[in-house]
């Protein structure tokens, strides 16, 4: 159930798929919005019990769910949000899962938590993941549905609640095409996700011309890297993470992109036109 830890603070909801999809690409912009004083929600659909094992010490198949949703909360703390919410489907199994329950749950999260701003995938998944294509797809039905008045996380009855701004996360091409250079360079193969649930790979990632927010997070390594790392499982020997020199790394992770999908930019506007995911909106007095 979703912990309204700070009931007076206003809220960011990020709803994704696994544990440590808070930590690519968002990190940075959710914790530059936590320092600022906003409550920050994670909504993870899953446990993650179909992802790699780094170690075997470290999980087994059987344990894995309960030592990844660990890893989530531990990186949550670390970054300075609420405590997650996992929904507790199965991983890889998304696409499957009854998208009007879903959307509903996400819905009574939204209802409850009365968010001004959520983040979730956008409509290629990133990289064409089927689970993460799902929530893309379902968050955005929840946030229509929980506009009319509906059950909360308790089940009784809550009032309405429409976000003020709805993100998309964005892998700008550009980026893409640096993180390749930065691999083959270093001695690794390019990214080549083929072609993935009818996506073609050239059709992976965002055009930088759609790039409507452009968050600049270098200052935020250090935090949000012990947060990336607090996902133990998911770093075995030879990934990339793990095997680069730090410098490298930190360039992928300087600036997070998205765009924003309500409201949409104004017609002919420059892009990106914002750096904040909360820029428009109060902060905490």
């Amino acid at each position: 159930m979703v912990t309204v830890d700070h009931p007076h603070r206003p809220a960011l909801l990020a709803v994704f798929a696994h544990p440590d999809d808070e930590a690519f690409g968002t990190a940075g912009a959710l914790l530059r919005c936590a320092d600022r004083g906003v409550a920050v929600h994670v909504l993870c659909a899953t446990r993650g019990d179909a992802g790699q094992i780094a170690d075997p010490a470290l999980a087994t198949p059987e344990t894995l769910a309960a030592v990844r949703e660990g890893e989530l909360r531990e990186a949550c703390r670390l970054l300075g949000f609420a405590e997650p919410t996992l929904l507790d489907y199965g991983d890889g199994r998304l696409a499957a899962a009854d998208p009007e329950e879903l959307a509903g749950r996400v819905a009574a999260a939204i209802r409850t938590l009365r968010p001004r701003v959520v983040v979730t995938f956008d409509a290629n998944g990133g990289y064409g993941h089927p689970d993460h294509i799902a929530v893309h797809r379902t968050t955005l039905a929840a946030v229509v549905t929980a506009a009319e008045p509906g059950p909360g996380e308790d089940g009784a009855s809550a009032a309405g609640h429409r976000p003020d701004k709805l993100y998309a996360t964005a892998y700008p091409r550009s980026a893409l095409a640096r993180m390749n250079a930065d691999l083959v360079g270093h001695g690794f193969p390019a990214l080549d996700f083929g072609d993935v649930q009818g996506i073609a790979a050239a059709e992976i990632g965002t055009r930088d011309e759609r790039i409507t927010t452009a968050v600049p997070v270098a200052d935020l390594w250090l935090r949000r890297w012990a947060a990336l790392r607090a996902h133990r499982t998911q770093y075995w020997p030879g990934n990339p993470f793990v095997e680069l020199p730090e410098e490298v790394v930190r360039t992928w992770m300087a600036v997070d992109s998205f765009v924003r999908l309500e409201p949409p930019p104004a017609p002919g506007a420059t892009l990106p036109d914002e750096d904040d995911l909360w820029a428009g909106l109060p902060l905490p007095g």
